[in-house]
């Protein structure tokens, strides 16, 4: 079956601390890759996000997902499992110290599994390879915003 892997590097100008926080909301994730929305999210006791659902919106149909933290060490590595119908990946996030500030690295593995994404495959891999560098600074950027200000 078709697979890709991307990555994508960007300084950040807060803490490592408050990066890796910043990654336990389920809401940080909308919008990389595939992930047009988020949903129903699970969390341990000590706040880490476990899991999550998600949908994508490919072509005008919604593809629903799942998305399951694999690897989490704490505050610089943090890795989940997604899965639909049609392609299976791993998102993986790396946060790196550069003094007060860090730098975070995500990069994304997709395999297809269903028939119908490996037809469509090169389309998928062309809209990703395109769209993901920037989806990652929109991603950084969220990372700078004053908490509850939305700004």
């Amino acid at each position: 079956m078709p697979s890709m892997s991307i990555s994508h590097s960007v300084p950040l100008n807060v803490s490592i601390d408050d990066a890796w926080a910043k990654l336990q909301s389920e809401q940080t994730w909308a919008g990389i890759g595939p992930i047009s929305s988020v949903s129903n999210p699970k969390h341990s006791e000590d706040g880490m996000l476990e899991a999550f659902e998600w949908d994508a919106n490919v072509g005008g149909k919604v593809y629903h997902g799942t998305a399951k933290t694999i690897e989490a060490t704490a505050p610089t590595r943090f890795v989940l499992d997604m899965d639909t119908s049609e392609i299976v990946g791993h998102v993986t996030t790396v946060l790196t110290e550069t003094g007060d500030t860090c730098d975070v690295t995500v990069s994304m593995d997709l395999t297809t599994k269903g028939m119908l994404s490996a037809m469509f495959f090169p389309a998928i891999k062309g809209a990703l390879n395109s769209g993901f560098p920037q989806q990652v600074e929109d991603l950084a950027a969220t990372f700078s915003l004053e908490p509850g200000t939305g700004s």
